[in-house]
Order: C-alpha cells, then sequence, then structure tokens
C-alpha cells in the first residue's frame, strides 16, 4: 500500500519580485531588506517552529511558511528532522483550511520519506478529501489503510470515525448511520469522544432527529460538537436570535469546516433568516450571509433574490407609513434622503423599490444610481457586488444600471479582478462626465491584465501620446504601467514612463517618473543606466521636497552602481548619505561602506 501511495515528484520554488508602485514607507522597508547581506541557513529548532506556530494564529501567515521554507532540512541527511519539518508544514495549512495544499504536498512527496511519516500525511490527505466534499476517495483511501498497514488500536478507531464521515460527506445516510451503529457496538464508551458525539449528531441532523442531536451535543464545545449544535439547534424549535445568527456565521467561516457540513449549515440558517418577520432585521442577517466566503453560486443567487425582496417589501412598508403616492416620486427620493443619515436600511429599501417597481424607465435609473451612491459611501462595495452580479434579476450583464458598471468596473480593477472587468467593459463606451482619455486607460488595463499586453501596451502608448495630460490621466497611466511590469514588460514599461516624462511639467512628478524608470532598468539589470535616473531623481527631489525622497533615491542608486561592478562609487554615495540619516540607518551604511572598501596596509 506505501508503494501505491508514495509520491515522486520533488518540488522547486523560488521567489520573483515583480515591479510595483509603493507608498515611501513601504519602500523604505523594502529597501532596507534588499541591503545584501550573507544568507544563513536557519536552523530547524523548537524556538522557530513555536515562532512559526505564534505568526501563524497572528495572521502572519505568508511570513510563517516562509520562514518554515527557510528552515528546510535535508531529507536525506536526516529523515525525521525533515518529516518533523513537513508535518509542521501541513499542520499550518490545515489550521487555515488550505485542503488543496496539502493534496498538493502529497503529490510531491519525495519517493524516499519514512513509511510512519507517509502513514500520517496520508490520514491528512484522507481529511482534505472529506473537507473538500470527496468522501468517496477518502473511503477508498482509507479502507486500504484500515486492510493493509494493521494500525493499532488508537488509529482504528480514528480511521473507523473517517469511515463514517466519509458516508455523511457523500450523503448516504443510511450507510453512515450504520457505520455509526457498528462503531457504539464496538465502542462501548463512544459517546465519551468530542469527535465521535460531533459525527453522531451530524447523522441524527441528517435524519431528521435535530432536536435528539442538540441535547447530544449541548454538553461540549469542541469545534466539532459545538458547530454540531448550532447546526441542529437551526433545523429544529429554536428561534433565530442575534446569538445564534453570530454563531451561525462564525462557523461559516470556519476553515477547517468540511464543506458539506457548511453547505448544511448555510441552507439551515438561510431557511431561519426567512422567516424573520422583521423586515429591517431580515435585510440585515441577509447582508451579514452574502458576506460569507467560499459559498455556491447558486446559494449567492438565492440570498441576493431574497434580499432584493425583502429590500422592496420593506420599501414598500415604508412608504405606506409615510403616505407616500405611487406616481409622486420625488417624495420618495426626498425620504429616502433623510432616512440615509438616520437609517440606512430604510433608505436602501426605498431606493430598491424605485429601481425595481416604480413605472418610469428614468425613475428606476435614477433609483438605481443613488443606490450604489449609498452603499459606496457606506463602503459596501461587497454588498453592491452581491445585489447586482449574484442575482437573477441581472443575470444579463447588459441589464445592468450603467452607473453600477462604470463604478464595478473601477472595483474590480483596483482588486485585480481582470476577468470581471473585460466582462462588464466588453460593450461598453466612455460614460456621460467621464473623461474619454481615462475611460480608455482602463480599457488598456483590462487588456494588459487579461494577457493581452501588446494591445494593452499599445493603446496606452496611443494614450500616452495626446497633447496634454491631467494629473488624474497621468495617474492611471501610472496604474497601468504597474500592470504591464506585472506582466515582465518592462521596455513597454520604460517607453509609456519615457512619453510620459515629457508630459509633466511639474518636478513633483517627474523625479518620482525618474525614480520608476530607474526602477524597471533595475529590474532589466540594466545597472547603470538605473544609477544614472536614480541620481536625476534625486537631484530633482532635492529641489522640490527635501531629503526624503532624494535619500531613497540616491540609497537605490549605490545598490544598482554595486550591481555595476562600480564598488567605489557606491561606497561613495553611501559616505555622502550618513549626515543625513539617523543612528540606526547609519550604522547600516557603514557598514556597507566597510564591505565595499578594500583593506589596505
Amino acid at each position: 500500500m506505501r508503494n501505491q501511495y508514495k509520491g515522486g515528484a520533488n518540488r522547486q520554488g523560488g521567489f520573483s519580485t515583480p515591479f510595483a508602485f509603493m507608498s515611501k514607507g513601504l519602500f523604505m522597508a523594502a529597501l532596507l531588506l534588499a541591503i545584501p547581506v550573507q544568507a544563513e541557513s536557519t536552523a530547524l529548532s523548537d524556538d522557530l517552529l513555536n515562532e512559526i506556530s505564534s505568526l501563524s494564529q497572528q495572521g502572519a501567515e505568508t511570513l510563517s511558511l516562509l520562514l518554515l521554507d527557510e528552515a528546510q532540512p535535508d531529507l536525506d541527511q536526516d529523515a525525521q528532522v525533515w518529516a518533523r519539518w513537513h508535518q509542521k508544514k501541513i499542520e499550518l495549512f490545515r489550521q487555515k483550511g488550505r485542503w488543496s495544499e496539502i493534496i498538493r504536498e502529497y503529490e510531491n512527496l519525495p519517493a524516499n520519506v519514512p513509511d510512519d511519516h507517509l502513514d500520517w500525511v496520508l490520514v491528512e490527505l484522507v481529511r482534505a478529501y472529506l473537507a473538500t466534499g470527496a468522501g468517496e476517495q477518502a473511503r477508498d483511501l482509507l479502507l486500504s489503510l484500515i486492510w493493509d498497514t494493521a494500525p493499532d488500536a488508537s488509529r482504528l478507531v480514528e480511521w473507523r470515525r473517517l469511515v463514517a464521515l466519509s458516508y455523511l460527506v457523500d450523503g448516504r445516510y443510511d450507510q453512515a448511520r450504520t457505520a455509526v451503529l457498528r462503531y457504539e457496538q464496538d465502542y462501548a464508551n463512544a459517546d465519551l469522544d468530542a469527535e465521535w458525539l460531533g459525527l453522531k449528531a451530524r447523522v441524527l441532523i441528517e435524519t431528521g432527529h435535530a432536536n435528539e442531536a442538540a441535547i447530544l451535543t449541548v454538553v461540549s464545545d469542541k469545534p466539532g460538537v459545538r458547530s454540531a449544535y448550532v447546526l441542529a439547534s437551526l433545523k429544529g424549535l429554536s428561534p433565530l436570535n442575534a446569538d445564534l445568527l453570530q454563531e451561525a456565521l462564525d462557523w461559516l467561516n470556519h476553515p477547517q469546516l468540511d464543506v458539506v457540513f457548511k453547505q448544511s449549515l448555510f441552507a439551515a440558517l438561510f431557511e431561519k433568516i426567512k422567516q424573520i418577520p422583521n423586515w429591517s432585521e431580515r435585510i440585515t442577517a441577509l447582508e451579514k450571509l452574502l458576506d460569507v466566503d467560499q459559498i455556491e453560486l447558486a446559494h449567492m443567487t438565492a440570498v441576493a433574490d431574497a434580499l432584493w425582496y425583502s429590500l422592496t417589501e420593506y420599501g414598500r412598508q415604508l412608504a405606506n407609513q409615510q403616505q407616500l403616492l405611487v406616481g409622486n416620486f420625488g417624495p420618495w427620493f426626498d425620504q429616502a434622503n433623510a432616512m440615509s443619515m438616520t437609517d440606512p436600511n430604510q433608505a436602501e429599501a426605498i431606493y430598491a423599490w424605485l429601481a425595481i417597481h416604480a413605472q418610469g424607465a428614468d425613475i428606476n435609473a435614477k433609483a438605481h444610481e443613488l443606490l450604489v451612491n449609498h452603499l459606496t459611501q457606506q463602503g459596501r462595495g461587497g454588498l453592491l457586488r452581491s445585489l447586482y452580479l449574484s442575482s437573477s434579476q441581472f443575470a444579463d450583464i447588459k441589464a445592468l444600471p450603467l452607473a453600477l458598471m462604470y463604478r464595478l468596473v473601477d472595483m474590480a480593477l483596483a482588486e485585480g479582478n481582470a476577468g470581471l472587468a473585460a466582462k462588464l467593459m466588453s460593450q461598453l463606451d466612455a460614460p456621460k462626465g467621464v473623461d474619454v482619455l481615462e475611460w480608455q486607460m482602463r480599457r488598456a488595463r483590462v487588456q494588459i491584465l487579461t494577457g493581452r499586453t501588446d494591445t494593452g501596451a499599445g493603446l496606452l502608448k496611443e494614450i500616452v501620446s495626446a497633447d496634454s495630460l491631467t494629473m488624474p490621466q497621468i495617474g492611471n497611466a501610472l496604474l497601468a504601467v504597474q500592470d504591464l511590469n506585472n506582466q515582465a514588460r518592462h521596455e513597454a514599461a520604460y517607453d509609456v514612463l519615457e512619453d510620459l516624462l515629457d508630459k509633466v511639467p511639474e518636478s513633483g512628478w517627474r523625479y518620482q517618473l525618474l525614480f520608476w524608470m530607474a526602477e524597471v532598468r533595475m529590474a532589466q539589470q540594466r545597472y547603470s543606466d538605473a544609477a544614472r535616473l536614480y541620481l536625476r531623481s534625486a537631484n530633482l527631489a532635492a529641489e522640490d521636497q527635501g531629503s526624503g525622497w532624494r535619500d531613497t533615491a540616491r540609497f537605490r542608486a549605490a545598490v544598482a552602481l554595486e550591481q555595476a561592478g562600480l564598488v567605489t562609487d557606491a561606497a561613495d554615495i553611501y559616505r555622502r548619505l550618513l549626515p543625513t540619516t539617523n543612528q540606526a540607518t547609519r550604522s547600516i551604511y557603514h557598514n556597507q561602506i566597510r564591505r565595499l572598501t578594500p583593506v589596505t596596509r
């Protein structure tokens, strides 16, 4: 069995640092990190593993994995130390619910890993399959483990629980119930095991015994048990109060619960929310449900449609209370505007009713536009996208209000969602009130982000060749240049920056453009050219902004000069930087000077 499941492909990896525009503070931090230092291997110690666990728990997941990768031992030199390292890596993936990463780790597992570690990885693979709803794959692997490895008693108990769970994940509830009964026949103290309680409760819930499951699970706060209790409460007779709603939402966002359980929990919570009699409370609950991550599109469509219905019904109710007349819509808009300051849900509801049910396309368009502005001003872009892009009412993108489509394009570009931006822009012309050149720059960015870099670069070059550009237009052009560099189209990016340089008389823009031109040359390893551009930027910055940007550019020039082999010039620039900086940075510069200056006797 071990030979059957052993992987054979060794993983190889590397890091790339794409060009990006950064704030000065972030850029200075990056500069300090970029200073050449002697690389040292990181020993795999208990202290390091504890630090990595702590970093992950505090949210620094990427940093913790980078540190772990740096500490990777040599499998051939010490297989057990390597296995300890690999176990920690998989545990970090499991804690964050990154199941596909665990499956990939197994697929790339070296062929010579210790057998005991392979068995451990296979069980983690089973859990990953179960978490992603692949019950049959998990069960096939489990049965091979049970019959081929002669597990000890404790492992056999765990694996039989997972077999029962695999039936549950597949929706084979009769087989799951049979597996539960046989397990309890073989293990008299099964109900003392919290993990087993949660699994048994889930089988009870799916076979129509939710209240019995709630009684069974009320005794424990363990995640598997408590989450089953919440599901049982939603399926049973318990009312949906604020605490139950919030706890259900928390479990839906929990990374370690399997997708099948989350689907059941989502459906049960949705049904409870639809029964809330108060429109405002129902709307609030539905909006929170739309914020849940990784929910299937069909579920999101159902919730978005329910939200539109609730909003329009609430809007109708409010209009009746305020004695607003159908046909005379001026007072409706006035009332919604007044409500936006005191009760955003009420304003949202009136705008929604006007957008969907008012007679008159001009009234509908105005209401949509005001609803979009209302949600945008509240910083609720996610809700805006869900309302319009997940609802079956707007299945055809052409039916979306124009004001919304332009707003969504900007939001998609800001988030790097090139597919959505391209879809929205495919048949749009520049909207009224929006500068045509700025809109064309958006089109260029979409072309670049979707892989049509030649087309996008050509369009951008054509736009920049205009007689004059405003500062907002230049800002949008710089965003497009960043996209080009992220696609490794450095020369095209440099050409655009060079054209922009002729368009800006203000020295503040010129020294920034020179700096980014230097960054492009650094990415191309044209270090002498980069140093010249950095120093030109520093000279302009000294005239306009003082020492901050100037010293940053001079520092980067020193780095470029060293890369070009001009170490004497690099050391001289570090010396010139010494009087203008703080003590901590001065110490770094001294070290650089000593490193670059040959020792004379």
